[in-house]
């Protein structure tokens, strides 16, 4: 069952509001309601995998020159000791002598952050980085919302549990008769 929608007001400056809007603009969510739902929904998450304990999943990307060293022995041998942790991995060939190597991970907060600082910190990684999401979910019944753009020119925000459709954000105003309220 889908978590029923609830109505509040927030008052806020002006200038915030547009700084706001330009955000929702560019992030191309169709309207206000959406662009809180969806900052709401990433300051929980972010609020969940700070603590240690929570179940998480994480990407690792590293640059690494392959010729440096053992490097890319010690970043498989890193990777075999956690074969618990390592969902997959992808490696790929920037040049003749660079590699980026995405690691995607799951486990408890903590130990998915201390297995990124330890594959970061492989001697002879250029650049690496570990983005952090809930592997559960944060609010409602299970049903969690997200906003992605494919390229053609608008995004758009659907949950999990259901289809969506590919259309610009004034298309189901456009069709609604009667009065049309600002995002």
């Amino acid at each position: 069952m889908k978590d029923p929608l609830v109505r509040f007001s927030v008052a806020i400056g002006g200038e915030l509001l547009r700084r706001f809007d330009r955000y929702r603009e560019e992030h191309r969510y169709p309207n206000r309601s959406e662009a809180v739902r969806g900052l709401m929904t990433a300051a929980l998450v972010e609020d969940v995998v700070e603590r240690d304990e929570s179940e998480a999943m994480g990407v690792v990307t590293l640059v690494y020159d392959h010729h440096a060293g053992r490097i890319a022995e010690r970043l498989t041998e890193l990777q075999h000791g956690h074969v618990e942790r390592v969902v997959t991995t992808t490696h790929v060939h920037l040049d003749e002598r660079r590699c980026l190597e995405v690691i995607l991970l799951r486990g408890q907060a903590k130990v998915v952050r201390q297995l990124a600082d330890d594959l970061i910190g492989v001697k002879g990684v250029e650049t690496g980085r570990l983005v952090l999401t809930a592997a559960t979910p944060v609010v409602g019944n299970g049903v969690q919302s997200h906003h992605h753009d494919h390229g053609h020119g608008h995004g758009h925000r659907h949950e999990h549990d259901h289809p969506h459709t590919h259309e610009g954000p004034d298309a189901k105003a456009a069709r609604r008769p009667g009065k049309r309220r600002p995002g």
